[in-house]
């Protein structure tokens, strides 16, 4: 009997610090902090045309540019705004939409400061932050160290903006669907272009964007013009040149 006791007694004591030793080396389950955090999503406000035309002034140094060329979409920025371009049925664009970065405390353009843009694949949805900002004591913290960055996401398919915060910029990249690599692919210009641009006497401002493999897109404008509403997109397509969007008074 005094046997079976002892028996029970220390297969009890195997069991407790087994169970115990469970407790001390199972890990602890820590909430994920690799996400920037949301911190209001809203509905997209965008601008007429008109008031758009009204408010650019010389102070908008940024020239017309493309962003992305995606299906029969093209999204682009100048001075602090930024534009979604539809196209219609002779290949032409038009405004769809104007966002005003600044609402946003996005569309900077000089020097570090310069605002990111990451598009999806399908030119819907964007990230959106500044590459750098300044701090209480007017020291420079990158995007890439500031843990309290601020970025917002637009997404055009539902005309919502979200607000995040926080530089886990690849986790969110992967998590919104959007990358450096939807960017569209750059050519060099051909010779047609050249001497069509020195012919019309135009500034070539960025070069070919392709589309499809087959279309090509730049941005040119008149030499000498300060004006940078006279920025204009044109399609290059099988040996043909086109004006496919410039801007125009109200």
């Amino acid at each position: 009997m005094k046997k079976f006791l002892s028996m029970t007694v220390l297969l009890l004591i195997i069991v407790l610090a087994g169970c115990q030793k469970d407790q001390t080396t199972k890990p602890k389950q820590k909430t994920n902090t690799n996400d920037a955090k949301v911190v209001k999503t809203e509905k997209l406000e965008t601008m007429s045309y008109e008031d758009f035309y009204e408010n650019i002034g010389e102070e908008d140094w940024r020239n017309l540019d493309i962003i992305q060329v995606a299906d029969q979409k093209i999204t682009a920025v100048i001075g602090n705004y930024f534009l979604v371009l539809n196209e219609k049925k002779d290949y032409t664009y038009k405004i769809d939409k104007i966002i005003n970065l600044h609402l946003y405390g996005m569309g900077y353009y000089y020097n570090e400061e310069s605002t990111m843009f990451y598009p999806s694949k399908d030119g819907e949805k964007y990230l959106i932050y500044n590459e750098c900002r300044y701090n209480s004591k007017d020291q420079t913290i990158n995007a890439k160290d500031d843990k309290e960055l601020k970025s917002i996401v637009i997404d055009l398919k539902k005309d919502e903006v979200t607000y995040r915060k926080g530089n886990h910029l690849e986790n969110l990249k992967k998590k919104e669907g959007v990358s450096e690599n939807n960017y569209p692919k750059i050519a060099k210009f051909s010779k047609d272009m050249k001497q069509y641009a020195k012919k019309k006497k135009y500034e070539l401002m960025t070069n070919f964007y392709l589309k499809s493999g087959k279309d090509r897109f730049c941005v040119m404008k008149p030499f000498y013009e300060e004006n940078i509403l006279e920025g204009r997109i044109f399609r290059y397509h099988e040996g043909k040149i086109q004006c496919v969007f410039k801007f125009r008074e109200p």
